[in-house]
């Protein structure tokens, strides 16, 4: 056996040790196949649990208890007349005055009016409940496409959900790895990813590479999941801290290039000076990351607030000086 037989062999070793490893301490292997897995996956990664809406059958329970109601309207309004109408004294005061309507009640045949109002009051409070959900519903925002993916990997995965991970009539809800966009037009997220910026959007889905390029080989299990991974919050301070001091350096580059444009001559004063408005830069936005909560928006705003001003002292200083 060679060298390199000897190193795949014993690589490949390592490899299977660590899955076996892994497996041991997955807490999805601990839960039935099927929907209670499905659910301990959602649970340990939340922003993969999407379901339908169903806003086809939402709408048509809508149109059927509106419908009712609207019979329901009708045949009040019929009634209101009949009673107004109705030349017993008794009747046509059901319109001015409703205490007389409720008191009828007590009678051995209670006012068909009265009957209507008390179903009318229950079918409305049935229907504006309903309408409220659907709205709230309706407000949710559709599960990000790489969690969406994550779910369909997942799904897919023989060793996590077996050959069928379902066999009933929900099992293409999410679609498949194999046919990603197949999926039910009314995907909803319960707990959807912050929108951060494109370039904090584009690191955090991207990563993942980083774990297939052997970062998985060094990188421990999860304690919490079991599994190797990293978490979007760990990326998106990484990113955050990369553009404040990208927000810090650009106006420190913009005054660089207008220096070396300007026939001027540049002395070692003045670049020591350049370098302290950079280092200063450098240092606010490090502060304004570590010791306040101050958003990207707002370290770019300072940062060119803050060199804006050290600039007109810049200028000012090589005024004075003698030409």
């Amino acid at each position: 056996m060679t060298t390199n037989d000897k190193n795949k062999k014993n690589r490949s070793t390592k490899d299977e040790e660590q899955d076996a490893a892994q497996k041991s301490h997955n807490p999805l292997f601990d839960l039935v196949l099927g929907y209670p897995r499905m659910a301990g996956r959602m649970a340990l990664k939340p922003q993969t649990a999407a379901f339908r809406r169903f806003s086809a059958l939402n709408a048509r329970m809508l149109l059927y208890m509106q419908a009712d109601l609207c019979r329901l309207e009708v045949e009040l309004m019929k009634e209101e007349k009949f009673d107004s109408d109705n030349p017993t004294e008794e009747k046509n005061r059901y319109a001015t005055n409703y205490n007389w309507l409720r008191v009828s009640a007590a009678n051995e045949r209670p006012p068909r009016q009265l009957q209507l109002i008390k179903e009318i009051k229950e079918k409305l409070r049935e229907y504006n409940e309903f309408l409220l959900q659907i709205s709230h519903v309706h407000a949710l925002k559709e599960p990000d496409r790489f969690d969406l993916r994550d779910f369909q990997h997942f799904m897919g995965n023989e060793e996590l959900m077996g050959v069928w991970a379902l066999t009933d009539h929900d099992r293409d809800v999410w679609g498949s790895a194999i046919e990603p966009e197949a999926t039910s037009i009314d995907l909803v997220g319960i707990q959807t990813r912050h929108k951060e910026d494109s370039f904090s959007k584009w690191v955090a889905e991207h990563a993942i590479y980083l774990l297939r390029c052997g970062l998985a080989r060094v990188k421990r299990p999860d304690k919490r999941t079991g599994m190797v991974g990293y978490y979007e919050s760990s990326v998106l301070k990484i990113t955050f801290g990369l553009t404040s001091i990208l927000a810090s350096l650009i106006p420190i580059a913009s005054i660089i290039v207008l220096v070396v444009l300007s026939p001027r001559p540049i002395d070692k004063a003045f670049r020591a000076q350049i370098a302290t408005i950079a280092a200063f830069n450098v240092l606010i936005s490090v502060c304004l990351t570590i010791f306040t909560d101050a958003k990207r928006t707002d370290v770019f705003a300072v940062t060119a607030a803050f060199t804006a001003v050290q600039v007109v002292f810049l200028g000012i200083d090589n005024d004075w000086k003698p030409k």
